[in-house]
C-alpha cells in the first residue's frame, strides 16, 4: 500500500489547523446583511481559500498591486492575467506579484534550465520564460491541456 507520510505536527500546529477549521465553519455560518458583515465575512473567505499574500489587509495588497506591481507587469502577462481571472478555476493562478517575484529569483541565480508542474493557463511558465536567457529552457507539464491551450496563443506572442 501507498501511504502518504507526514511529519509529527507540534502541537501548536494542531492547535493553529484546529483555529483555521473553526473560523472556517464560523464563516460558513455568518450571513452578511450590511457592508461591516460583509467585510467580516470577507475577511473570513480571505482566510478560509489562502490568500496569495502574507499581509492581512487586502486593502493595502491591492494598493501595492495598483502603484508597484501591476505598473511593471509586461503587457503580455496581464493580457494572461486578465483571461485566466475569467476561468472558473482562476484561484488556481500566480498572482502577479508572485509572477514578478519568481522572475527576479530566476534572474538572480542565472537559471537557464527550469521545471514547472502544474502550468494552469501559464502565468508562471510565461513569467519564468521572460526570465530565462535565450538560450533557456522550461520543462513544463500540467494534467489538463484545455486549461493551458487558453494561455498558448498569449505565451507564443509573447
Amino acid at each position: 500500500h501507498n501511504r502518504l507520510i507526514s511529519p509529527k505536527k507540534t502541537k501548536t500546529q494542531r492547535e493553529k489547523e484546529r483555529e483555521m477549521a473553526t473560523t472556517t465553519t464560523e464563516a460558513t455560518k455568518t450571513s452578511s446583511t450590511n457592508g461591516e458583515d460583509q467585510k467580516q465575512s470577507q475577511n473570513l473567505r480571505h482566510q478560509e481559500v489562502g490568500h496569495k499574500s502574507l499581509l492581512q489587509s487586502d486593502d493595502l495588497y491591492q494598493y501595492i498591486l495598483e502603484t508597484s506591481v501591476y505598473p511593471r507587469e509586461p503587457e503580455s502577462m496581464k493580457e494572461l492575467r486578465e483571461v485566466t481571472a475569467k476561468h472558473p478555476w482562476n484561484i488556481m493562478t500566480t498572482s502577479a506579484d508572485e509572477g514578478q517575484f519568481l522572475n527576479m529569483l530566476i534572474k538572480l541565480v542565472n537559471a537557464k534550465n527550469t521545471m514547472e508542474i502544474g502550468v494552469y493557463t501559464g502565468y508562471s511558465l510565461l513569467a519564468t520564460a521572460l526570465a530565462l536567457p535565450e538560450d533557456g529552457k522550461i520543462l513544463a507539464m500540467d494534467v489538463n491541456r484545455e486549461n493551458y491551450e487558453l494561455g498558448l496563443p498569449i505565451i507564443e506572442k509573447a
